[in-house]
């Protein structure tokens, strides 16, 4: 479980836990007409799977939006976002290089959103193993 990332050499902690979506929620906001309404943190795990479905680069507003709710979930009192984001260093956007912020908050929409997508699901054994057993032609 990621419990916490690093980011141009700091250590932000992070949590995911039922109150995250509400923390998302109350964060951002899609703009429509006539008003605005709450965005979901579903959307944004939706743009991820159908961007990561065609290309191979992520896209990094979502990413960064479920990174700022899973730091904020951890810690209330951080920064706004605009601000949060403005002190990353210039090189912390790079999505394609390995072992990144964005692989970890990969990992937390995998363990928190799909937790059962990597089991290995095991095929049963049927009853009767044998044709005979099975069509009750064994006398």
């Amino acid at each position: 479980m990621v419990s916490e990332i690093n980011i141009g050499g700091s250590t932000v902690p992070v949590a995911c836990n039922g109150f995250t979506p509400i923390v998302f929620s109350r964060e951002f906001s899609v703009e429509r007409p006539g008003g605005s309404r709450p965005k979901d943190i579903n959307e944004d795990v939706s743009m991820i799977l159908e961007v990561n479905a065609v290309s191979s680069v992520t896209p990094i507003v979502p990413m960064l939006e479920i990174f700022y709710a899973c730091a904020k979930t951890a810690n209330p009192k951080i920064k706004p976002f605009k601000d949060w984001i403005g002190d990353f260093p210039p090189d912390a956007y790079d999505l394609e290089r390995s072992g990144g912020w964005s692989a970890d908050v990969m990992e937390i929409v995998k363990e928190n959103f799909f937790p059962h997508a990597n089991e290995d699901v095991a095929a049963e054994t049927a009853e009767a193993t044998d044709a005979a057993a099975a069509d009750g032609a064994a006398k």
